[in-house]
């Protein structure tokens, strides 16, 4: 009786079909159950919505017995390569899953190229053309498009509705949720997509890193992977954008210390776009102020590569210790022409409530020679 009853537990589990669609999966994000479901209808690709992958749908090309045996065991051990380094996660927040999700194939790239074109069949990795965590729906104005429910506000004035709303029932931290809640609903305020960042990095060490500066940088970013995900993991959009409004407060307050700094100095975030810089730092890289602002350039850029590399460990070392926050070291800065310059060059790491890394503030000092 128990046999019988164990056989038909494992059937149903195995006759049992993922839930999520596609592009949560590959998201790591939570899926309903309804299709189209409510992700790929917000970002307009609800015609591509399905569980089954493409591989599964039955569309198969004819081969030799001998290759498909072949190819069959190479595919086995590569998924199962990917599955031990990369195994699945679900993440509360669509814009913490896609940043995990680019670390992972940013990564995957680095370790072994042959995977990763394989599953592409010669191409690079599917990067969308569209930012899911700006494709919004339009706002449509009330005024214009005849509607029967007039009375009802739209997103936009619902949210200032919220914000001029003076509850006291509620804790200060509480109605500076609600309001924010309210300005993501109307898409005025997104959470930064940090997945651009680790792309714009993948490019840049393609075209101009040895294999063994690959390497060196692959050995940082797999070490605070495990830390970024613990935390990342229980974050919401909404705690998302907390961080990012404590992000421009900062840049307003670093922009006044900037101005009365005579020591070349910048910020730039985690992945490396540098957001702020004073005049004096303009002046020894040869660019404008404006040119150092909103993620223009990026730190990296503006170094040699084992100077680069070498951030990039000192970075992934300390990323996620509370106990340390600062690194005292030399870089060499390549200004627009592309000549060299040491520099005695140290950094600091700002957190946020979550104990991740918000954005670095560096400072250097020329060296005379």
């Amino acid at each position: 009786m128990s046999t019988t009853f164990n056989n038909t537990v494992n059937k149903q589990r195995k006759k049992k079909k993922p839930k999520a669609c596609i592009f949560c999966r590959r998201s790591h994000v939570v899926c309903d159950e309804e299709r189209p479901c409510s992700r790929c209808i917000k970002r307009e690709i609800a015609h591509l919505c399905t569980s089954e992958d493409m591989e599964s749908s039955g569309t198969t090309t004819p081969i030799s017995p001998q290759d498909d045996n072949t190819n069959t065991n190479n595919t086995s051990n590569t998924n199962s390569n990917i599955n031990l380094l990369f195994p699945p996660q679900t993440f509360v927040s669509e814009n913490v899953g896609s940043e995990f999700s680019s670390i992972n194939e940013f990564l995957s790239i680095l370790e072994d190229p042959l995977v990763a074109l394989s599953q592409g069949n010669g191409q690079p990795p599917d990067i969308p053309l569209t930012d899911p965590t700006t494709t919004t729906n339009p706002i449509v104005d009330d005024r214009t498009i005849p509607d029967s429910n007039e009375d009802r506000p739209t997103a936009r004035e619902q949210f200032f509705m919220t914000a001029a709303d003076p509850a006291i029932e509620i804790t200060p931290e509480e109605r500076l949720k609600l309001v924010i809640n309210a300005k993501v609903e109307a898409g005025l305020l997104k959470p930064y997509n940090y997945g651009k960042g680790y792309t714009r990095l993948q490019e840049y060490m393609d075209m101009t890193m040895s294999p063994e500066s690959h390497k060196r940088v692959l050995r940082p970013l797999s070490s605070i992977r495990p830390a970024f995900r613990s935390i990342a993991r229980s974050l919401k959009d909404v705690d998302l954008v907390l961080v990012e409004e404590a992000f421009e407060r900062m840049l307003l307050s670093y922009d006044r210390v900037f101005t009365s700094m005579s020591m070349p100095a910048c910020l730039w975030r985690r992945t490396g776009e540098i957001y702020r810089a004073n005049k004096e730092f303009a002046s020894i890289v040869g660019y404008t102020v404006d040119d150092l602002r909103d993620g223009k350039l990026a730190i990296y850029e503006l170094m040699n590569e084992e100077s680069a590399v070498n951030y990039w460990e000192k970075y992934g070392s300390i990323a996620f210790d509370k106990g340390q926050k600062a690194v005292l070291t030399t870089c060499t800065l390549q200004n627009v022409e592309k000549v060299n310059m040491e520099c005695c060059f140290s950094f600091t790491i700002r957190r946020d409530r979550y104990n991740m890394p918000m954005c670095i503030v560096g400072n250097f000092i020329a060296i005379q020679k």
